[in-house]
């Protein structure tokens, strides 16, 4: 089973660290583009969620997902399907 907070915590760490903002100061309700994720963080950021929660996630995720929520809440989505 998938610790759904552990991920989030992952999640959001690395996010941290990708645009070097402290994990408090990260608006979950921003787009991506604005909290400083680019194109490049994001393919990064799916394939660490894939590993995260062991599932292939579809080529037009991105298209879907807006906001860091939006991302936790595919993941809790994802999860309780499996």
């Amino acid at each position: 089973m998938v610790d759904l907070e552990a991920a989030r915590t992952e999640i959001l760490e690395w996010v941290s660290e990708a645009i070097r903002v402290p994990v408090e100061e990260i608006d979950l309700n921003k787009p991506l583009a604005e909290v400083g994720i680019d194109s490049l963080d994001a393919v990064h950021m799916i394939s660490t969620i894939e590993s995260i929660i062991r599932q292939e996630l579809p080529e037009d995720v991105m298209k879907r997902i807006n906001t860091l929520n939006d991302i936790f809440e595919m993941m809790r989505r994802r999860v309780a399907a499996a």
